[in-house]
């Protein structure tokens, strides 16, 4: 497609390079990112990520200092979002890291970095 624009001096734009993102490509990536969009939610991942094993619900309540109904709040967004998994034992549940989710989004967010790198 040929862009017939041009700005105040008289010089064309450039033509697009690359095919939009799909819309569900789009949404997926953006409620990954919302997901991880709050520092209490960060938080959260941080101690998943730094213990080996899955932690149960309790250990997190007792390593963030929030309420336990924001706690359960913040582990349904997570969850929802597929950045951690629940394996249920008994009465508690423990979660963890979903590795393949969060690489993921962490290609999405490099494909960005890289681009707007090529660009500048």
């Amino acid at each position: 497609m040929t862009c017939e624009c041009t700005d105040a001096d008289g010089a064309a734009c450039q033509p697009l390079r690359a095919d939009p993102l799909d819309n569900e490509r789009g949404a997926d990536l953006a409620a990954g990112f919302k997901a991880l969009g709050d520092p209490h939610r960060v938080a959260i991942l941080h101690l998943l990520a730094v213990t080996a094993e899955p932690v149960c619900v309790v250990d997190v309540e007792r390593h963030i200092d929030l309420a336990q109904s924001t706690i359960s709040h913040h582990l349904k967004t997570l969850l929802n979002a597929g950045i951690i998994s629940r394996e249920r034992r008994g009465k508690w549940s423990y979660y963890s890291i979903e590795d393949e989710r969060l690489a993921e989004l962490g290609v999405g967010i490099d494909r960005f970095v890289r681009t707007v790198a090529r660009t500048a």
